[in-house]
């Protein structure tokens, strides 16, 4: 067994089970807001072959298939934590309203990938931006090349 840890619960879990750890912050809702900006960190794993920009060409296929209204604003190659990463900015309609959104996907070991998704209504966009550029700025992982912040996908 392996051990998952996290700062308020571990267990142990069978070595050969896929992490999809998802991890998700909100900022608290202002009176009568039907959405808060958010994070989210989700873990998946590229397929057999498949290499990060297929991936990202796969969720930004099924992105346009699933949300209503959606357009995409950008799609660029950039580095996240030190690590090649793909990061697709888009736009939809929710039920509460317009929405703007950043997916950003690097590839770690043994071909995990980390999926960041930073949501924000639309009327918000300016504010809550910068703020996830701070955020994804501050992205690490342990085995990335040293010495290499790889701020760039905040941007």
């Amino acid at each position: 067994m392996a051990r998952h840890e996290q700062n308020d619960v571990s267990l142990d879990v069978p070595r050969h089970w896929e992490d999809k750890t998802l991890v998700a912050y909100a900022s608290p809702p202002r009176d009568g807001q039907a959405t808060a900006a958010n994070l989210v960190m989700t873990r998946d794993a590229l397929d057999e072959r498949e290499t990060l920009g297929d991936y990202a060409d796969r969720q930004l296929t099924e992105l346009a298939r699933r949300l209503d209204g959606f357009e995409l604003v950008r799609r660029e190659e950039t580095t996240l934590g030190g690590l090649p990463a793909i990061v697709l900015r888009f736009g939809s309609r929710a039920a509460a309203g317009p929405l703007l959104q950043r997916l950003a996907v690097v590839e770690g070991r043994r071909r995990s990938v980390y999926c960041f998704t930073a949501t924000t209504p639309r009327a918000d966009a300016a504010q809550n931006d910068p703020l996830f550029d701070r955020i994804l700025g501050t992205v690490r992982f342990p085995f990335a090349a040293p010495g290499d912040d790889g701020d760039e996908a905040a941007r």
